[in-house]
């Protein structure tokens, strides 16, 4: 999967808060959050959240409810 664009300073802020790229954990397909796997989600709307936050099903689950 390919992450959304963002900002470059928007993503530099978002790797020194979580301290991971999120470019490259989507890519990866693993959670920018928990570092586990992003490879099962329960929609299409989930899918491209995981595209803009790099959040996995359950991550996105806790954070969004």
């Amino acid at each position: 999967m390919q992450a959304t664009y963002k900002n470059p300073a928007i993503e530099s802020l978002l790797t020194s808060i979580t301290g991971r790229d999120r470019v490259a954990t989507v890519a990866s397909n693993t959670c920018v959050t928990c570092d586990g796997a992003a490879d099962t989600f329960k929609d299409e709307g989930s899918k491209r959240e995981y595209a803009i936050s790099g959040m996995c099903q359950s991550c996105q689950d806790s954070v969004f409810g």
